[in-house]
């Protein structure tokens, strides 16, 4: 899986360099980050801030978003899965290097994201963005 996941966040940084060095949105950089996810798991749909869980809005424990009536309404960044299965293989939390919030939210709602949602693999990225060289600042395998 890591090598997997290494091969897409090369190819990315490659082919899409620019995106980093002219700082452009993180969802940008999601969205780009999951066409090439599409290619390596063709089986699975890639999706970017999918927000269902079946039909229902996409939620984990209270205090990661909105704190509704069952938990948080959450959009993670791209995840592998099948649609309106429970079958949930990947999720992804990206940030960018200028982003000041730490990283520790993220690797805590990834870790919900496993075990309320059932999600096999967890995976955050730090981007370094604003720099004359694409590059990853941070990254780890989260799981419940």
């Amino acid at each position: 899986m890591a090598e997997t996941i290494v091969s897409v966040v090369d190819t990315l940084l490659e082919r899409d360099a620019y995106l980093f060095i002219a700082d452009v949105h993180e969802r940008t950089i999601g969205h780009r980050f999951a066409v090439y996810l599409e290619h390596v798991f063709p089986e699975w749909h890639v999706d970017c801030e999918y927000n269902r869980d079946g039909h229902v809005p996409k939620e984990i424990g209270v205090g990661y978003g909105n704190d509704g009536e069952h938990g948080s309404r959450v959009f993670p960044d791209v995840i592998v899965h099948k649609r309106a299965t429970p079958n949930n293989f990947l999720v992804v939390e990206l940030k960018k290097s200028n982003n000041p919030e730490s990283d520790n939210l993220d690797f805590e709602k990834l870790r919900k994201y496993c075990t309320e949602l059932g999600y096999v693999h967890g995976l955050f990225i730090r981007f370094s963005v604003g720099q004359e060289v694409a590059s990853v600042s941070r990254a780890a395998f989260v799981y419940a």
